[in-house]
């Protein structure tokens, strides 16, 4: 049987970009001090990327990392302290809890229990909604169990 190797954590690529564009990553890999243009770029487009995130996006990130570590406290630094939608987490002994700044709520429990919900301009965090979400059958929805539409046909 062959041993799985790791997959490799980077890739070489290269990218033609327009020198305004070099110019604008030059700038700010200097007024932040960043030692290397490719990690200005890296930061960049961490930044680009974590911006398009939704809840349900993190909230796979905090369940992937969970999947790998169940400290909480590792998974708030890891995944959410970073994260440039995240402005607010609130860590107890059995869950961490996390606003986004569009209102957008999450939370982990020690169990792997995962809910989402929203928060507050004061800071006020609603978690009302288990996560991942379950398709709500008792809606009577065509798929849902508790139409009566094929039990009984009148013709």
């Amino acid at each position: 049987m062959a041993i799985e190797q790791d997959k490799p954590t980077t890739e070489r690529r290269i990218h033609v970009l327009p020198i305004e564009l070099l110019d604008r990553i030059r700038a700010y890999q200097s007024e932040n001090n960043i030692p290397s243009e490719v990690e200005a770029v890296r930061r960049l487009l961490s930044e680009a990327l974590q911006a398009r995130d939704t809840i349900d996006d993190i909230m796979k990130q905090v369940r992937a990392y969970f999947r790998q570590d169940r400290d909480l406290r590792a998974l708030a630094r890891e995944v959410l302290s970073g994260h440039i939608l995240v402005n607010r987490i609130d860590i107890e002994d059995s869950e961490v809890r996390f606003g986004m700044r569009n209102g957008d709520a999450g939370s982990i429990r020690r169990d792997g229990s995962m809910k989402t919900g929203s928060i507050t301009d004061d800071g006020n965090v609603w978690l009302k909604s288990d996560w991942p979400r379950t398709p709500d059958r008792s809606a009577g929805g065509w798929d849902s169990p508790g139409n009566d539409l094929d039990k009984e046909i009148p013709f």
